[in-house]
């Protein structure tokens, strides 16, 4: 029998994108998203969806959303919608897999360049705060799990071309791709492919690091 991988938000951009690149490579797919009315910040739930799916090859969160403005246009609620959706769900999902992780299984959490150099009023604060969380959460994991061979990394992606920036006006995405030094946004297929990578043996010795794929925007 083929790897098993949980890929949730498996039904949006990107992780659809990682659906499709397990699926091809024989994976068994199990998938969380809203869409199908999944609450990916409840831990329970997330138990109970992998119940029968046996143990887990591979992990990979890419569920999320973005807030918008400055920090005074950041409510309470924004600041709590964008964090649930982004770093809470993160640790309910880690706590809720971490049993059911084969030893030697392979975690990718979803950071973003947002996280890496403080975000823009596009995003909002929450959403820088909410992504760099992400890599520490991810450090934390890489540590704690290493001694049962897990890798834990954080992949943070520059503008994708998603549903999540062609929310975008023609005028805030020329600028911020003039803040892009390859010029172009970046395809979901390219990050699956990352994220496949990370996943695959020829990581090996991978675990608690950022990948960043943007493009040159943020070169650390």
């Amino acid at each position: 029998m083929g790897a098993t991988t949980l890929v949730v938000g498996g039904d949006g951009g990107i992780g659809r994108a990682c659906v499709e690149e397990f699926e091809g490579a024989g994976h068994r797919i199990v998938v969380v998203d809203r869409a199908r009315g999944h609450d990916a910040c409840d831990p329970d739930l997330v138990r109970r969806l992998i119940a029968d799916a046996g143990p887990l090859d591979n992990v990979v969160h890419a569920a999320g959303s973005v807030g918008s403005g400055g920090i005074g246009d950041e409510g309470p609620e924004q600041w709590r919608r964008v964090l649930e959706d982004n770093l809470v769900s993160a640790m309910a999902v880690s706590q809720a897999v971490v049993p059911a992780l084969r030893d030697g299984a392979s975690v990718v959490l979803f950071g973003s360049v947002n996280g890496r150099h403080g975000g823009n009023r596009l995003s909002g604060p929450a959403y820088a705060a909410a992504k760099a969380g992400i890599a520490g959460l991810a450090r934390h994991l890489a540590k704690d799990l290493a001694p049962r061979g897990i890798r834990v990394n954080t992949v943070a992606p520059g503008p994708v071309r998603t549903p999540m920036v062609d929310r975008l006006t023609q005028d805030q995405t020329r600028d911020l791709l003039a803040g892009v030094p390859l010029g172009r946004m970046t395809a979901a297929r390219e990050i699956a492919g990352t994220v496949a990578w990370l996943c695959s043996p020829s990581a090996a010795s991978v675990t608690g690091a950022v990948i960043d794929v943007n493009g040159g925007m943020w070169m650390g």
